[in-house]
């Protein structure tokens, strides 16, 4: 198996079917595999998705495990020598992966490819991103679902910043298993700049190149609502990352 393309969902039967949709021509070509972990959806999403895309292997756990762990479960069963790691509001155009792909081949010093990600009305997103100190995350969170996903800057050139974003990251499989998989504790956020920082950390470059782009149909997960369960879980996430790092700004 050349790539393997792990999408995670927790009832978003549309979105996740949308994002199939987009990638009917990569599923239908030889080497290439995309495995969905339904993260204890309670939409009937699985089922849907095993009617419209029998070609996609579903693995299902009846709770949601937060997205480290969901993806975890996901990338440990897939086959290829390339991972890729997909969120399910994207869509993206075909031979895209597969030239991914062929980056990764061609920059073996490269640990994590990510493209740019625009919004569906083609504005560029913030693909990539400083370290994520308590105050920026702080903020976040009080900003809720009304926070724009819009870059404030918008390279023309392949660049290597802190880390990108999990929306859609391709690695290998070695560098994958060197790190040791994304860390579980964190149940949401910032698991992709634990795992990016892990990357830099083999000696391998995280590079975001804006010759790649994808869709993406930017969903918030975090609330307004700071003693809600999401908001307290993402809050216990940050907490272990800065314990883990020894850096809080």
């Amino acid at each position: 198996m050349n790539i393997s393309v792990v999408i995670l969902t927790c009832s978003q039967k549309a979105l996740t079917l949308r994002c199939l949709e987009s990638l009917r021509d990569f599923i239908a070509g030889s080497g290439h595999e995309v495995i969905l972990v339904d993260n204890g959806s309670t939409d009937g999403t699985a089922e849907a998705v095993a009617h419209a895309c029998p070609d996609v292997r579903i693995i299902r756990l009846d709770h949601n495990s937060g997205v480290a762990a969901g993806r975890n479960t996901g990338l440990r069963a897939a086959t290829g020598r390339h991972l890729m790691i997909l969120d399910n509001d994207t869509v993206v155009a075909p031979g895209t992966i597969e030239a991914m792909s062929a980056y990764l081949d061609s920059h073996p010093d490269t640990g994590v490819l990510a493209p740019r990600l625009v919004s569906p009305d083609g504005s560029v997103q913030a693909s990539f991103k400083a370290y994520p100190g308590i105050g920026v995350k702080l903020r976040n969170i009080l900003r809720g679902k009304s926070g724009s996903s819009a870059a404030e800057t918008a390279p023309t050139e392949p660049c290597e910043p802190f880390y990108v974003i999990g929306a859609a990251q391709i690695f290998s499989r070695r560098t994958y298993e060197r790190t040791g998989g994304l860390d579980e504790a964190i149940f949401y956020g910032p698991e992709d700049a634990d795992f990016c920082m892990a990357v830099r950390a083999l000696g391998l470059k995280v590079v975001y190149n804006p010759a790649f782009t994808i869709v993406h149909d930017y969903q918030r997960a975090t609330t307004r609502r700071l003693l809600s369960k999401g908001a307290r879980r993402h809050m216990a996430a940050l907490l272990h990352f800065y314990r883990k790092h020894r850096r809080w700004w």
